[in-house]
């Protein structure tokens, strides 16, 4: 009879992987097995974790997103960034259609090892409930249970555009204080853009009346400069800077290629700026970090043109996926902020002029 014929074998699983024998395990010793133990939670704790950039100078530049395909993206991986920003209805945990969506985009986003904000706005489950702002117990309830679920995001973005005209909060900087507050007092340690403001023309009233309310420290604010992005300018940004302390995040800005205006379902004006104005657009954008160290973090929106146009286009890849002329001006900059971490420090990536507009 060969050698081990007629014997029973049991296949006992350890450490996933299949052992003849539970006697073998009593012939590796105590150290070789927490090696291997060790050296598989390190592994885990590795995959659980952003990937760290390589240094660089100035802001760090990042990409606000909804579409998890972007991760996939050869061009995605080519710009080699390691950051990006998600808006979710801030009962989207209640929502099948967009718990899904969320749950792909975290699950791509955690596998590229890129570390996410995370950012609430209005619900989209019914119509009255998108036209319906969550009272503070109801959103602070929400933010536990997504504070649960995603253990791993530690940077938040309270309430998205909380001024624009259109938003719910445009007249209501209380209930958006509110919501900060909630965020803060429930992930301490955590990174919060406290007032996530649109530079339109209530930018400084509002953000005075939401100092008011506010009972947490405001360490981060979040700014929206496309008025200052797309019409080559240098107003709202500085002003923002003037009326705050702390850090200042681009939590969303880039170069327009197309805008369209609707009254109800019907557009009623088109705006075309086409894609060379969106790339100085975009230059622009990231220049305007230079006016101060404070501002520490770009996220450029979008990443990919959609199929159908409709209401916005800044994407930076076009809808097929190749590169538009914004994509070198993010690529190239991103190359000069890492050469200036070897040699020449900011001033080689800012230069020594003014940040000008016109």
């Amino acid at each position: 009879m060969p050698a081990g014929a007629g014997r029973t074998t049991t296949r006992a699983p350890f450490l996933g992987l299949p052992v003849d024998d539970m006697s073998i395990l009593t012939r590796l010793s105590t150290t070789a097995i927490m090696a291997v133990v060790a050296a598989t939670l390190a592994m885990l704790a590795l995959t659980a974790q952003p990937a760290k950039a390589a240094p660089r100078v100035g802001p760090l530049v990042g990409i606000g997103e909804q579409q998890p395909e972007m991760f996939a993206s050869p061009l995605w991986k080519r710009l080699q960034a390691r950051d990006a920003r998600y808006i979710a209805p801030w009962d989207a945990l209640d929502d099948a259609r967009q718990l899904a969506l969320l749950d792909r985009w975290m699950d791509a986003a955690r596998r590229s090892r890129v570390r996410v904000v995370l950012g609430f706005a209005h619900s989209l489950r019914t119509e009255k409930l998108a036209h319906t702002l969550p009272t503070p117990r109801q959103f602070e309830r929400q933010f536990k249970r997504f504070r649960a679920r995603y253990p791993w995001v530690r940077d938040w973005v309270a309430w998205n555009e909380a001024n624009h005209p259109a938003a719910l909060t445009a007249t209501r900087p209380r209930r958006a204080a509110q919501y900060f507050d909630a965020v803060s007092r429930n992930c301490r340690g955590c990174r919060v853009a406290a007032a996530d403001l649109l530079d339109v023309s209530n930018m400084s009233r509002w953000l005075i009346r939401f100092r008011r309310y506010v009972h947490h420290r405001p360490r981060i604010w979040g700014l929206h400069n496309y008025g200052d992005a797309n019409g080559l300018k240098v107003k709202s940004t500085p002003k923002l800077l003037a009326l705050t302390k702390g850090q200042i995040w681009f939590t969303e800005t880039g170069g327009l290629v197309l805008r369209r205006d609707y009254r109800g379902k019907k557009p009623i004006r088109t705006y075309r700026y086409g894609i060379k104005r969106a790339a100085a657009s975009t230059q622009h954008a990231l220049k305007l970090s230079c006016l101060s160290r404070r501002i520490t973090r770009i996220y450029l929106y979008h990443w990919q043109q959609p199929w159908k146009v409709t209401s916005w286009d800044s994407g930076l890849v076009d809808r097929r996926g190749r590169a538009r002329p914004a994509f070198y001006t993010v690529q190239r900059w991103v190359r000069r902020s890492a050469a200036a971490s070897r040699s020449g420090g900011r001033r080689a990536l800012c230069g020594t002029g003014v940040v000008r507009g016109r």
